[in-house]
């Protein structure tokens, strides 16, 4: 639909924005400001909190700054960065909040990353190739390389993810219509649905989040073309 639509916590709906939209694909919100990657697009989009467009910024190519087919997003809640999956570049690049173009973290580490999460002093980054999780503090070391693996086929287009405050990994699996919780080691701790149209199935779940609380997983499914809150 080409369009982001924005709920209350209790999943009521509130309003939708469009403009600049084509084939958006990652979100994140800051204090006063709202980024969207467009997949077909090759740019960020940035809004306000109402959905006020203010501009994009970039274009197709493999030069600095520019995107092939963006998809994850997320800003540095320390230094306001924003962090942009770079898939078929493969890599991640970095801007500043003004969404100029400042470095790429882990050059040449990735095949295809799919989704970052900036949480406190760490960048997580997941790259679907392996499927393997590569954990970097906030001066861009690498601090470990994760292979997480759970019980169902998984392959390039599997999964998203979100990190609670303990750095527990939670992943959306597409291809095994479940989710799985990870601990920051890799170990699986446990899985949470299954298949189906009942409430706490699913069918190809897709993005994921936490709420403020870090207690709630929000589940964006494919199929089942709706979202499930735990």
């Amino acid at each position: 639909n080409n369009r982001v639509q924005v709920f209350s916590h209790s999943l009521l709906y509130l309003f939708m924005f469009s403009d600049g939209m084509d084939m958006p694909r990652g979100i994140c919100v800051t204090k006063d400001k709202v980024y969207v990657t467009q997949y077909d697009g090759n740019c960020i989009s940035a809004y306000n909190l109402e959905g006020k467009f203010y501009g994009s910024r970039g274009s197709k190519g493999s030069g600095e700054g520019q995107l092939n087919s963006p998809l994850g997003i997320t800003t540095s809640s320390q230094t306001n960065d924003v962090y942009v999956c770079d898939r078929y570049n493969h890599r991640v690049q970095v801007f500043t909040e003004g969404l100029k173009f400042k470095s790429i973290l882990g050059k040449g580490l990735f095949k295809s990353p799919r989704d970052v999460k900036a949480k406190r002093d760490k960048i997580f980054v997941l790259d679907c190739s392996d499927p393997c999780m590569s954990v970097f503090n906030s001066e861009h070391s690498l601090l470990s390389r994760i292979i997480s693996r759970g019980e169902g086929k998984q392959t390039e287009s599997s999964y998203y993810f979100d990190v609670d405050r303990m750095f527990n990994i939670i992943v959306s699996d597409y291809h095994s219509h479940c989710v799985y919780v990870f601990s920051q080691e890799g170990q699986l701790v446990h899985t949470i649905g299954r298949e189906g149209q009942a409430v706490g199935e699913f069918s190809y779940p897709f993005g994921i989040a936490l709420d403020n609380t870090g207690k709630i997983i929000v589940v964006c499914e494919k199929e089942n073309n709706c979202l499930q809150v735990f």
